[in-house]
C-alpha cells in the first residue's frame, strides 16, 4: 500500500487551538457589525424575513384583526410588522460573510507561526493537478444524491427537524435582490470553500493528523459541520467533511478538498435558481 504523500503539520495543537478560537472571533466579529453598519446606511437592521409565506400571512391576518379592532375602539393603531428583509442589510451580511473568509484565511496562514512557504508546502498547494479533479467530482455525484435520500426518509419518520432543507426567510430575500444575489454567490461558490478548507481541513486536520486519520478526520469535520449551526444539515455535513479530509490526505493537496467543497456548493447554488 502507498504511503499517502501527506504528513503531520509542522505547527502543533496549541497553534490549531488558537487558530480555532481565532475563527470563531473572525466569524462573530463581522456578524455583529452587521446591524450598525446598516444603522449608518439608514437601513433596517433586519437581514432575514420574518418567517416563510405562511408565517407572513398569518402575521399579516393578526396584525389586520388587531388593527380593524383597535380602530373600532378609537384606539391608536398597532406598529406595522416588518416582514420583509431589508435589501441593503441584505448585502452588508453578505459582505461580512466575504470579509469572515478573508480573516478565516489570513488566520490559517498566521495562526501556525511559520513562514508562509512552510506552511503553503505543508497544505500541498503545490501539488495542484487539474487530472485528478474527477475524484472530487466523482465524490460530490456520489454524495449529493445520499444526502437527498437521507432527507426523504428523515422526512418520512417525521423527523423534519433532522431534514436539511433551505431556510426560505434567509434565501428569500436573496433572491429577491440580484446584488445580493451575487454576494450569496460569491461567498457560497468562492469565498467559503477556500476559507473553510483552509480552517477546516489546513489548520485543523493537518495540526491533528498525529492522532491518526480517522481522529483527525472526524475532529476536522466535527467543527465544520457544527459550524453551520443547522441540525439538518449536521449529519450530511459531517459526511462531507471526512470526505474533503480523506480527498486532502489521500492527495496531499488542499485543492482536492477545495474542489470538492466548490462543486458541492455551486450544484447547491444550481438547484436553488432552477427552483426559484
Amino acid at each position: 500500500m502507498t504511503t499517502p504523500p501527506l504528513r503531520p503539520a509542522p505547527w502543533n495543537e496549541l497553534h490549531t487551538l488558537a487558530g480555532l478560537w481565532a475563527a470563531l472571533a473572525a466569524y462573530l466579529l463581522p456578524l455583529a457589525l452587521i446591524a450598525p453598519t446598516a444603522q449608518l446606511l439608514g437601513a433596517h437592521s433586519q437581514f432575514r424575513d420574518a418567517g416563510d409565506t405562511f408565517h407572513n400571512l398569518a402575521s399579516l391576518a393578526t396584525y389586520a384583526d388587531l388593527a380593524l379592532a383597535r380602530a373600532t375602539a378609537g384606539n391608536p393603531l398597532p406598529p406595522t410588522p416588518r416582514l420583509l428583509a431589508d435589501p441593503i442589510t441584505v448585502r452588508i451580511a453578505w459582505s461580512m460573510a466575504i470579509l469572515s473568509s478573508a480573516l478565516f484565511i489570513l488566520i490559517a496562514l498566521t495562526a501556525p507561526r511559520r513562514p508562509l512557504p512552510t506552511i503553503a508546502h505543508a497544505l500541498g498547494l503545490h501539488r495542484f493537478q487539474a487530472d485528478r479533479l474527477w475524484l472530487p467530482a466523482l465524490c460530490v455525484a456520489t454524495l449529493y444524491p445520499l444526502t437527498g435520500i437521507y432527507s426523504t426518509i428523515v422526512a418520512h419518520l417525521g423527523l423534519t427537524q433532522l431534514a436539511p432543507t433551505p431556510d426560505p426567510a434567509t434565501l428569500s430575500p436573496i433572491l429577491r435582490d440580484p446584488a445580493a444575489l451575487a454576494l450569496y454567490s460569491t461567498a457560497t461558490v468562492i469565498a467559503a470553500p477556500l476559507s473553510e478548507e483552509a480552517i477546516y481541513r489546513g489548520l485543523a486536520f493537518t495540526g491533528t493528523l498525529r492522532w491518526g486519520f480517522l481522529p483527525a478526520a472526524t475532529f476536522s469535520a466535527l467543527l465544520f459541520a457544527l459550524s453551520h449551526r443547522d441540525l439538518g444539515t449536521l449529519l450530511p455535513s459531517l459526511l462531507a467533511g471526512i470526505t474533503m479530509a480523506w480527498l486532502y490526505y489521500r492527495s496531499g493537496s488542499l485543492w482536492d478538498a477545495i474542489a470538492f467543497h466548490v462543486l458541492y456548493n455551486s450544484l447547491s447554488l444550481i438547484l436553488l435558481l432552477t427552483r426559484n
